[in-house]
């Protein structure tokens, strides 16, 4: 469930997010690199109706739309002209003149209230907690895949050297909460849209450490790779 506290009034408009290098669906776990913006804003048409219909629909105690409300919004969203959404709705453009003006007071009360809570009591509250977005195929609810950008920072830092563009791996993590940022991190070295050979798999891995071949099985065990039932072709998924 889309966590409203984390997210700014841009990334709740536009329906996504940026999370590293990916950006993320709002309303389910699906990402998209940050180059690919188009495709998300596809997505958000097909899986979810469009980012305006997603957020005026977004079921969430926090959303306090009344019916009339919602029916009113997404008129408006679709139609320019005050006469048109009128006859849409078979009302007055009188009417819709109205209820605009009445959106817009709410939204100035709105405007009001939080600069109001802000002098009080400071910034408006967010989660203890923002974690990293995972594979969909993973589960984040087990504990092993809860990792903050702290945590993720601070095991790449303590388990990787770099040298110019190489990556390398100094020693195996114990636990696999660190084991998962490190196959999170070797991920990144990789293309999306685009099918490995073993061959080339290897050779990349075998840059990154000696142990290449757990590297390679956890890519795949946490959802960040997939491949040919004949392990020759390999892709990135996430």
């Amino acid at each position: 469930m889309l966590d409203l506290t984390q997210l700014s009034i841009a990334e709740l408009t536009q329906g996504f997010h940026q999370q590293q290098q990916l950006l993320c669906c709002n309303y389910c776990q699906i990402t998209f690199p940050i180059t690919d913006q188009a495709l998300m804003t596809s997505h958000l048409v097909t899986a979810h109706g469009g980012a305006k219909h997603a957020l005026l629909t977004l079921a969430t105690k926090y959303n306090g739309l009344t019916e009339t409300q919602l029916t009113l919004l997404q008129a408006f969203s679709t139609a320019d002209k005050d006469q048109a959404v009128a006859d849409s709705l078979d009302v007055s453009a009188s009417t819709i003149r109205h209820q605009k003006f009445t959106f817009r007071e709410k939204a100035k009360s709105a405007k009001l209230y939080l600069a109001q809570y802000q002098a009080v009591f400071g910034e408006i509250p967010v989660k203890a907690k923002q974690y990293l977005p995972v594979p969909p195929g993973v589960s984040q609810s087990d504990d092993q895949f809860k990792l903050t950008e702290a945590d993720y920072v601070a095991n790449v830092q303590k388990f990787f050297t770099q040298t110019g563009q190489q990556l390398q791996l100094t020693s195996w993590p114990k636990g696999e909460k660190k084991r998962f940022a490190i196959t999170m991190r070797v991920s990144q070295l990789f293309e999306f849209n685009r099918t490995y050979t073993l061959a080339e798999i290897d050779t990349q891995l075998k840059a990154i450490s000696a142990d290449f071949t757990w590297l390679k099985r956890y890519l795949i065990d946490d959802g960040f790779f997939d491949r040919t039932p004949d392990g020759r072709s390999y892709w990135r998924l996430f």
